[in-house]
């Protein structure tokens, strides 16, 4: 009878820790203090600093700005917003949806091919370069008009570097990933630079470039319900 008790009381106490491991193993928000500095096409500077939160559930990516001025941006679905004391002053279209980032491509650990292997692109066979495998993605044939290739390098089996070209082959965008933050199960990047070109109305070729750094990387946070979920007023001020 006391052995039976035991193994009843060992059952339960397990039963009430399931809750519990399964919110540990579902990583489902993030947030990291960041900062960004902007070099851009005109040789013009740029400085962004402060604190940007991803759920998952409520699809949003959400930037609290500290500096140059305090303000908040609020990436959902496709649209941008910007928010000065409480008053959307700005939106624009962006051709970005929260689930397509590397917010959700981390919690999800899929970050090492980008999300690519869940989308219309095809990989090729990978390819040995020094310490980087480097593998090509290629649109579906139906696709190749609109889109090109994407070519992604991995480094100790992370994500090292991404580049987008254009279906006439041009190179739009790189991006180059150096150090790794881990917290809760997940890795993130510590360091992004991305460099964007651009075809000039004058046939020139112009570049601007962005660095993106994280630190202080939280998963899972009960905290700040109201700022994962930040409402967007509904009307721009004018």
């Amino acid at each position: 009878m006391h052995k039976l008790r035991l193994w009843v009381g060992l059952v339960i106490l397990f039963l009430f820790m399931l809750p519990n491991l399964s919110i540990g193993q579902h990583r489902f928000r993030l947030k990291a203090e960041f900062s960004i500095k902007e070099k851009n096409a005109d040789g013009k500077l740029g400085l962004t600093m402060g604190t940007v939160y991803y759920d998952k559930t409520f699809k949003k990516i959400v930037y609290q700005v500290r500096f140059p001025e305090k303000e908040t941006w609020v990436i959902s679905d496709t649209v941008f917003h910007r928010i000065v004391n409480g008053k959307l002053v700005a939106k624009q279209f962006i051709p970005m949806l929260p689930s397509s980032t590397l917010f959700d491509y981390a919690l999800a650990n899929n970050l090492g091919n980008f999300g690519l292997e869940k989308s219309f692109y095809k990989a090729g066979n990978p390819k040995k370069d020094g310490d980087q495998v480097i593998t090509t993605w290629t649109p579906d044939d139906r696709l190749k008009k609109a889109f090109g290739e994407v070519i992604i390098s991995r480094k100790n089996n992370q994500l090292y570097g991404i580049a987008f070209y254009s279906p006439k082959n041009e190179l739009l965008k790189k991006q180059i990933f150096k150090g790794y933050l881990k917290a809760g199960g997940i890795s993130f990047p510590e360091e992004i630079t991305e460099i964007i070109y651009k075809i000039e109305a004058n046939g020139m070729r112009s570049q601007s470039t962005k660095i993106s750094t994280f630190k202080n990387l939280v998963v899972n946070d009960l905290k700040d319900q109201n700022i994962y979920n930040f409402p967007v007023p509904a009307v721009v001020s004018k």
